[in-house]
């Protein structure tokens, strides 16, 4: 048969050229006698003698035919075969098979990655039924997915005595005595908190006898109600507590909790440490030398040494943000200041609960965080710091409402109330005995103001938690006016500072002042214009007052 004109061998075109010689004719040789190659033995296919006619192929073909052997001419038709089989158009068969193969390893990897995902349900799951366990009141596995309404009082708010101890430390002197004595008061609808502490060392009739007798420091009720480490022995320290705190600050606590002091260590390094905003009344921050021992423990090396403490001391933080670690966090929440050259915590103790809150905040705000709830690792040691070192009677069924509620107060609706502020000293120092001890302003036992302000503060209103002061002058000349005007405003729930006879004549019924300090308090300006439907004028009278106020209201004739 002979060959077509086309660079091709039976029709199928030769894949590359070998270096082996055929007929002892080489490359060069072919190359430099191209008629000498044409005329030696024609090389065969199979039994069949190939003719290659001289005008058919060109000087490459020749070459590239001389140097291939029969075996490579054969493995060359039998690829260029396949290909001619690839070419082929796929027939519905063959798609039906291709769409199988894909679906099948769709299947694969969706079995696949559900099965992962029962692991890590399962891994979790069996994390919160055992922590759980500890923790809760009662409930078990299933009621954690509930979503059960938190008890609340009168006023709809749901209110949680938090205790904190060391004893998880048996080497620490009082390891038994509530050093930390926090109240949480939340409202589900509004998404509010407020916090405040409760001072250690306040001075309290116990009703019944303790280790300091029948009165003595707050701290040490918890531990006087029974002892024992026994789950009703706890149960009871907790219930008794609940109710004794709640009793002395006019408060219906339903809930309480009783940590120790690992919780804050182990929870902040479960969550990657935290953000502290540090907010001392010092300028220069916060500075206690007495934890300085850990810039030297052993076996840190020099750059162990710097990170730990950058400034040469362990608690040292100026204002504003401060990243800090377990350990960090957990003595900044102790310091108070002990010994000299501390700044930042001139009120001892009471700087010390304040920072505790600031702690806490941070702890919420990072647990919160989509950083910390997608990362597995992150959420099994926060479970386990919890089940380690937290005891409370919520009940399981409402632990999805708590972490719903608190995960939606945002930190402008949190606020710490507290009752040593300048303009609110509600609490003192005192003496009792040789012991150092914290009182009421009001007296010994009395907490009636305290009472108070928490009712305004937490409980009450806009209108009552301004506190505007109002000022109420006579210039009608009418004897008695002033005060039976004054007697309508407090009525309406303002707050009259002071009565008197006015300087200024007024030939209106009316007139109003709004003192500069009077423009923050919006709702004390609405109520007043809504009492005499006046336009209130802004600035002082053009005379002196014998009280300091925000409103001055005049009558005229």
């Amino acid at each position: 048969m002979k060959i077509s004109n086309r660079n091709s061998v039976d029709g199928f075109v030769p894949r590359r050229v070998q270096r082996s010689r055929l007929g002892g004719v080489s490359p060069e040789q072919v190359a430099a006698h191209p008629r000498r190659a044409e005329q030696s033995t024609p090389q065969t296919l199979g039994q069949q003698p190939v003719q290659l006619p001289r005008q058919s192929l060109s000087q490459a073909d020749r070459v590239r035919l001389a140097t291939s052997s029969t075996a490579d001419i054969d493995e060359d038709i039998s690829n260029s075969l396949k290909d001619l089989e690839l070419q082929k158009p796929e027939t519905p068969r063959g798609k039906r098979k291709k769409s199988h193969k894909k679906r099948r390893k769709l299947k694969i990897i969706i079995l696949v990655i559900v099965a992962l995902i029962i692991l890590v349900g399962g891994f979790l799951l069996y994390k919160a039924w055992v922590n759980a366990g500890r923790v809760f009141g009662s409930g078990n596995l299933i009621d954690l997915f509930q979503n059960q309404p938190l008890k609340m009082d009168a006023h709809g708010r749901s209110n949680m005595l938090i205790l904190g101890t060391t004893d998880d430390d048996p080497e620490h002197p009082g390891a038994t005595l509530t050093d930390s004595m926090m109240v949480l008061s939340i409202d589900q609808k509004k998404h509010d908190a407020y916090m405040f502490s409760i001072p250690r060392d306040l001075y309290v009739q116990f009703g019944r006898v303790c280790n300091s007798g029948s009165a003595g420091k707050i701290n040490e009720y918890f531990d006087c109600v029974a002892k024992g480490n026994d789950e009703q022995a706890e149960k009871k320290r907790m219930e008794a507590s609940r109710e004794f705190v709640g009793k002395i600050f006019g408060m219906d606590l339903q809930y309480v909790a009783h940590v120790n002091a690992q919780v804050i260590k182990d929870a902040v390094n479960a969550v990657g440490g935290v953000t502290v905003n540090v907010q001392s009344d010092d300028p220069r921050g916060v500075f206690d030398p007495s934890v300085d021992w850990m810039c030297r423990e052993k076996g840190l090396s020099a750059e162990q040494r710097k990170r730990r403490c950058p400034t040469g001391h362990y608690i040292h933080f100026k204002n504003g943000p401060n990243e800090m670690d377990g350990d960090k966090a957990l003595y900044f929440s102790r310091a108070r200041g002990a010994l000299g050259g501390s700044y930042g915590l001139d009120k001892s103790n009471f700087d010390r609960e304040k920072n505790q809150q600031l702690v806490l905040m941070a702890l919420k705000n990072k647990a919160a965080s989509t950083g910390t709830l997608t990362d597995l690792g992150k959420v099994t040691a926060l479970m386990d710091a919890m089940g380690k070192n937290l005891r409370t009677n919520v009940d399981a069924k409402e632990v999805r409402t708590v972490m719903d509620v608190t995960s939606k107060i945002k930190d402008t609706d949190i606020h710490r109330l507290s009752f040593v502020e300048k303009d609110n000293v509600l609490l003192g120092t005192s003496r009792v005995g040789t012991s150092s001890v914290v009182v009421p302003t009001a007296g010994q036992f009395d907490y009636s103001q305290i009472r108070s302000f928490i009712k305004v503060e937490i409980y009450g209103d806009a209108l009552a938690k301004e506190k505007a002061r109002v000022l109420v002058l006579n210039g009608s000349g009418v004897v008695g006016a002033a005060k039976s005007e004054a007697d309508r405003l407090k009525a309406a729930s303002l707050n009259v500072v002071s009565v008197g006879n006015s300087p200024q004549k007024i030939t209106e019924k009316y007139k109003v002042y709004q003192l500069e300090s009077g423009k923050s308090k919006q709702a004390s300006a609405n109520k007043i214009k809504e009492l005499y439907g006046v336009t209130l004028t802004e600035g002082k009278p053009p005379f002196n007052l014998p009280a300091e106020a925000d409103f001055v209201v005049i009558i005229g004739p």
